[in-house]
């Protein structure tokens, strides 16, 4: 993680196709008290260009968390995680998995990947609350 300063804004990057799972988990985020700047990709492909310009320290700060999804249109969501883990600063950076399957095969590919959390997408909007509570945990800082 970048900077552990109380009051300090993380930087989160997503990684989803669906706008709708974007703005829910933003709530999420905001209704757990986290201080966040959000950088949203709408396909592999960009998350993909956008890491690589990380890399080469052409897109800003690095990033202190990602939510991936795996079925992504142009590029899938294991690409994305295999080039975020190919940049140096960006390794350590936590992964949360945020994906319609619940296939084992997947679950367990995550976990091998050093994922931090793996979480089916919500169905409810208490569960998709409870997104934030989960990240709040990954942060040592409280209100971070």
């Amino acid at each position: 993680m970048t900077d552990t300063r109380p009051g300090s804004a993380r930087r989160i990057l997503i990684v989803e196709d669906n706008r709708g799972d974007v703005l829910l988990v933003e709530m999420a985020l905001r209704e757990a008290g986290l201080a966040f700047e959000l950088i949203h990709m709408a396909d592999g492909e960009k998350a993909i260009d956008y890491l690589r310009k990380l890399a080469h320290g052409s897109a800003g700060l690095p990033l202190d968390l990602v939510f991936l999804d795996l079925n992504l249109p142009k590029r899938d969501g294991w690409e994305v995680l295999e080039e975020l883990r190919s940049v140096p600063t960006q390794q350590p950076v936590p992964v949360m998995i945020l994906s319609s399957s619940n296939a084992p095969h997947d679950i367990a590919r995550a976990e091998r990947l050093g994922v931090a959390k793996y979480i089916r997408k919500p169905s409810t909007l208490d569960e998709f609350m409870a997104i934030g509570q989960r990240v709040k945990q990954l942060w040592p800082v409280s209100g971070q």
